[in-house]
């Protein structure tokens, strides 16, 4: 998890719920293979619970978020390295 400073902050307000979102997103990964530490041995999907497939794809969405937010972040810095490269 990147934790912002309170510079990054000022500039991008956002990063704090950012950083909010990616550690739930972390514990809920870590809460859920808890509960279903057998998820992953299961080789036929059928054999999942139902709860065990929202359970995958709440895994599945939290693993897209990993990707996704440093991107965003990326994407912030370079707006911001662009804003102080203005001349006024």
């Amino acid at each position: 998890m990147t934790r912002p400073s309170i510079e990054q902050l000022w500039t991008a307000p956002e990063l704090a719920a950012l950083a909010v979102l990616e550690s739930a997103a972390d514990m809920a990964v870590l809460a859920l293979a808890a509960v279903y530490p057998e998820m992953h041995d299961i080789e036929d999907p059928n054999d999942h619970t139902d709860a065990m497939r929202a359970a995958l794809s709440v895994i599945e969405h939290a693993r897209a978020l990993g990707f996704t937010l440093p991107r965003y972040r990326l994407a912030l810095i370079r707006a911001q390295e662009r804003d102080d490269a203005l001349p006024f």
